[in-house]
Formats: structure tokens, sequence, C-alpha cells
């Protein structure tokens, strides 16, 4: 009986420790899997500080003496949180200081609302040039498949064009997934860009027509096809992000021009992670960088051919 008692013990124990870690860790370690663990609803002030644990263990610069002591005095500031609302503004703060300008803070409402706006691409054809106007996208999952196939169809029902244009002005970024898989025909297989963490690379690829590496990656209707002709990229100071992301997969191209002015400078990979509440942080961990080794970090994309008439331009430069 003593036995059972002592391994009854021991059990218990164990079990005791297994909960309070994963009390302790659930909410960040599981988030980096993508699935927080919460074994009940924390507090505001826990909630907090979660979010600065997950900052830290994700942010471009959320190391050294300075984010340390920003870290500390932002913990303290959660102290008088009463509800989850009340730590956004700290959460953002850490942010910033752990990630750049880049991160952000977006609720489920918000992130909602931003879905339901995403718009589709919308294709012309003008004479032997097919103009590709190629808009930002927030949510893969819910209509990925149908941004990608809806350029995707309109290139193989014009596969006797000369030439392209990408229109990626006014591209705010999201999901680079659906934007690099619609415009897969254009781009060689293989390595497209690089992310640059701050002690490590990870390449994003392009195999059989589908973006690997880099944003929701997603199959297409339309099976895979190249179409070897000029392209000309379109860019203003509002293409941003993944949109940023995709001008840079075509960078170094030999058949490849940009034309129109330099971008916002948000040339950045984020990684987001979901709060107990469904609240998304959005952490810059990582610059793109192109296959030539081109880092721009928060500084703007200049193009090829700085103009305020980039659509002209890029004609006349796919005419010749």
């Amino acid at each position: 009986m003593k036995f059972i008692k002592w391994i009854a013990i021991i059990l218990g124990i164990f079990t005791m420790v297994g909960f309070f870690l994963v009390y302790l860790f659930g909410p960040t370690v599981g988030a980096q899997f993508g699935k927080p663990i919460y074994l009940f609803a924390p507090s505001a002030e826990r909630y907090g500080k979660i979010a600065i644990d997950i900052i830290e263990l994700n942010g471009y610069y959320a190391n050294g003496e300075q984010w340390e002591k920003t870290k500390e005095e932002l913990k303290n500031e959660l102290k008088n949180a009463s509800d989850y609302e009340d730590t956004y503004p700290v959460i953002k703060k850490a942010l910033q200081a752990g990630g750049g300008k880049h991160s952000f803070l977006i609720t489920e409402e918000k992130r909602q609302a931003l879905s339901a706006e995403d718009e589709m691409p919308a294709i012309t054809r003008e004479g032997d040039i097919l103009t590709i106007k190629l808009p930002g996208h927030a949510d893969a999952a819910a209509n990925g498949k149908q941004y990608a196939d809806t350029v995707l169809q309109e290139i193989k029902n014009n596969m006797n064009i000369k030439g392209a244009i990408i229109d990626l002005r006014g591209n705010t970024g999201g999901d680079m997934g659906p934007m690099i898989t619609a415009v897969s025909p254009f781009l060689k297989d293989g390595d497209l860009v690089y992310f640059d963490f701050i002690d490590s690379e990870w390449p994003v690829k392009l195999e059989d027509g589908k973006s690997i590496g880099g944003g929701t990656q997603i199959t297409p209707d339309t099976p895979a096809f190249k179409l070897d002709v000029p392209v000309a990229v379109l860019i203003d100071n509002k293409t941003a992000s993944s949109g940023e992301a995709v001008l840079m997969a075509f960078m170094g191209l030999s058949n490849t021009k940009t034309f129109g002015q330099p971008t916002a400078g948000y040339a950045s990979a984020n990684m987001t992670f979901s709060l107990y509440d469904g609240t998304l942080i959005n952490i810059t961990a990582a610059y793109n960088k192109t296959l030539d080794g081109e880092l721009f970090y928060d500084n703007p994309v200049p193009p090829d051919v700085e103009t305020d008439s980039p659509l002209e331009e890029a004609m006349k430069w796919l005419s010749e």
C-alpha cells in the first residue's frame, strides 16, 4: 500500500509540475507553432506580458541592453491594466521597440474587416501587352486561390502576348503567397527572394507554380506553366510589405525592368501570432533580400526608371 501511495504522490507531483509548465510556457511556446495553450483566461497584466514575451522570442530588434530596459519598463506599465484593451498601447510600444516600424497589432474585428475588403486582380490587354493590376491581399484562406486563378487563367488565355506589366502601385501587402503564385508564369523556379533573420536566412521558393516558404502556400486550379516575355513592374510610394517582396522577386531578372517611384520602405517579413482574445500581433522578424544580395531594411526600394508616368514608360520600353 505504501508503494502505491508513493506512486500516487509522485504522479500527482508530476501532474502539478506539468500543469505549471503549461501555464507558464503554453501561451508563448505554443504560439511559435500556431497553437498557444491557455489553461484559463489570463489577467490583463499577464495577457500583456505574454505578448511582450512573444515579441522577445521573434522580434528582429528584441535583443540587447536597450530592449531589456524597454521590456522591463513596459511590463511595469501593465500593472495598471484592468482589461485587455488597456494593454494595447503598451503592446504597440513593445512591437515598435522589438520589431521596428513594420510591426503592428490588429484586433479580430479589424482583421475581419480587412478580409472583407480584399479585391481581386484586374487584367487588361492592349495590343500585345497584358497589364495585371495586383492589389494587396489579406485573407489567403478565404479567397487566395481565387486571387491566383483570376490572374493565371487570363495569362493562359493570352499566351500570344509579347510583354506584360505587373502593376504593384497601391499594393500595401498582406499575404505574398497568392501574389507570387498569380505571377508565377513570369518567374523562374527555385529561390526568388530571401528572408534575412538576425542569425539565419530563409529562402522563398517557387515550385510547380506555388510559393513555398513565403506566405500561405496555395494550390491553384490552373496547372503550372511558363511564359517567357519581357516584364515591366510598376511601383509607387504605397507599394509596401508583401508588395515589395513581389517586386524584389523580379529584381535582377534579365527581362524585367521597374518603373515609377520608390516604395514605402517596408521590405521586411512579419510573423503573426494570436493572443487569447483573437487579437493578432505582427512582428518583423526578418528583412527581404534579393537574389543579388540587396537588403533595403526600412528604406524605400528604388525603381530602375523613376518617373511620374510609369505606365507610359513601361509601354514604350516593352514596345521597343
